[in-house]
């Protein structure tokens, strides 16, 4: 069962965040894998990740991204590249990968993640709306492209949702915000939020 907190501890962005569902008295934020692997497998437990796992007036929602990224995590064993005479990579095989966590923490992520799906403190998000798909598949590339080596295709997509979704994002991930940063000032990117009605929410993304 949840623990009730006391609401001594609220963090001023909590207010902003859209209800959960509509006449649902709980809020909703967004949260990537690196916040879900501190609290889960590193038992992170100050005010703020108490205040996030804990409290009962906050939902805490995955989309397809990180729910792969945390349930189904793998690692690259052999990235099948040898550098060539001027130390490029030249491709000789296909990439090779194996279980990215030991047996025991990626049994503790399922275990956990499966306890606050049963509280109802975690949402697994994988459908959208068509709209919000046409959203996503539009962005998420762009993302990837415009934010430079900052921003990879798999945060481009945890970034992509929460844009598609118009639900703030909880991360702790110095780079991807910088490089949301960065890619906002990218004319292409920044059309094509605009026509979208989203250049105002991106700008305030990020929450935490």
């Amino acid at each position: 069962m949840l623990r009730r907190m006391s609401a001594s501890f609220t963090p001023d962005w909590f207010a902003d965040l859209p209800l959960f569902r509509p006449g649902a008295a709980a809020r909703v934020v967004i949260i990537d894998n690196q916040v879900l692997s501190y609290r889960l497998l590193d038992g992170r437990s100050d005010a703020l990740f108490n205040f996030l796992f804990q409290d009962p007036r906050l939902v805490l929602q995955i989309g397809g991204q990180t729910i792969d990224e945390s349930l189904h995590s793998v690692a690259v064993d052999d990235k099948g590249t040898e550098p060539d005479r001027r130390g490029r990579p030249v491709r000789v095989g296909p990439e090779i990968y194996r279980p990215g966590l030991p047996v025991a923490l990626h049994r503790r992520m399922w275990e956990q993640q499966g306890a606050l799906l049963a509280q109802g403190k975690l949402f697994l998000a994988r459908a959208m709306s068509p709209a919000q798909r046409l959203v996503f598949d539009v962005l998420a590339p762009m993302i990837e492209a415009c934010c430079g080596r900052r921003v990879g295709p798999k945060d481009a997509r945890v970034v992509a949702d929460a844009l598609a979704r118009r639900i703030p994002l909880f991360s702790l991930d110095n780079r991807l915000r910088e490089g949301l940063a960065v890619g906002l000032l990218n004319p292409a990117l920044a059309q094509e939020l605009r026509r979208m009605g989203l250049d105002g929410f991106a700008a305030r993304l990020f929450v935490g």
